[in-house]
């Protein structure tokens, strides 16, 4: 398969089939980070159309500079924060993480697994984004921060700050 700049610049250059082999790619995970923001999958696969339309009818402003899933991500980032404003559903609790695995992973450590899940609902929204773009999507720290809007400095902190709590919160349950 290509890989993604040789896909955005054949898109770039009019070919809309490097771009559906870029939503096939991406919708998975888009729709999961979606997800993130939303609580809702249904909102968040609208969300997730409207970026991947949004890119598609603006493709002269995507910047090259910066990697297709990170354009991507700060875009449904931002559509999902539109969204929340419009909806008045921003509130301050941490949401649960929903995690859809293999029969022959959730046989394994499943105990523990829940734990961990648990104690990661229990952390600050911030703490929880950084995690989940660190450790599920393996974003950089140069691209985290561009999706959070925030510096390196403060993406490495916050990761480092929450990778702490959460190893905290699961020692207090006798998980390490």
């Amino acid at each position: 398969m290509l890989n993604d700049k040789t896909l955005i610049q054949k898109f770039l250059a009019g070919d809309d089939e490097s771009f559906e082999k870029l939503i096939i790619k991406y919708r998975a995970n888009a729709i999961s980070f979606a997800i993130r923001y939303l609580k809702d999958y249904y909102f968040a696969e609208d969300i997730v159309q409207e970026s991947f339309a949004t890119i598609y009818v603006y493709k002269e402003r995507y910047n090259n500079k910066y990697p297709f899933k990170t354009y991507l991500f700060t875009i449904i980032r931002n559509k999902a924060i539109d969204k929340l404003r419009k909806l008045k559903k921003i509130n301050s609790q941490p949401y649960e993480v929903k995690i859809y695995r293999s029969p022959e992973d959730i046989v394994i450590e499943q105990e523990q697994t829940c734990v961990i899940l648990q104690k990661f609902s229990e952390l600050k929204e911030e703490y929880q984004t950084v995690l989940y773009l660190s450790q599920y999507e393996n974003l950089k720290q140069k691209e985290i921060a561009k999706v959070m809007n925030k510096s390196v400095a403060q993406i490495k902190v916050l990761n480092y700050r929450a990778k702490k709590k959460l190893q905290k919160l699961c020692e207090k349950e006798a998980i390490r």
